[in-house]
């Protein structure tokens, strides 16, 4: 099983990382979960900000490079380390929305 990490570590549209928002959470039935969603968007707009992403980076660098580098409080960084690792089921390009759709099954 993949995470949400693995999925933003190696998607790369045109050669370039993914914009964040160009990903969406989705549960099983394709419905939108815009907590979530807004969650990923915000650590990977951090990410963006604070640190390169390689194959070999790890959510521990992430929450590493992110506690160093931002005044976030310990349970952000929490909330950030359980999005990264949640499991992916599915991706669906939605070529129309021109999203990544990354669907959990929760």
């Amino acid at each position: 099983m993949i995470s949400v990490f693995d999925v933003v570590r190696i998607s790369r549209i045109d050669h370039a990382m993914v914009n964040s928002h160009q990903l969406v959470i989705t549960d099983i039935n394709g419905k939108p979960n815009g907590l979530l969603t807004d969650l990923l968007r915000d650590v990977i707009e951090k990410m963006n900000i604070f640190m390169t992403v390689s194959l070999n980076t790890t959510v521990d660098d992430v929450l590493v490079a992110l506690s160093k580098n931002t005044p976030l409080p310990e349970d952000a960084l929490v909330e950030y380390e359980k999005i990264l690792t949640e499991n992916v089921t599915h991706l669906n390009v939605a070529t129309r929305k021109k999203v990544i759709e990354l669907v959990l099954d929760r």
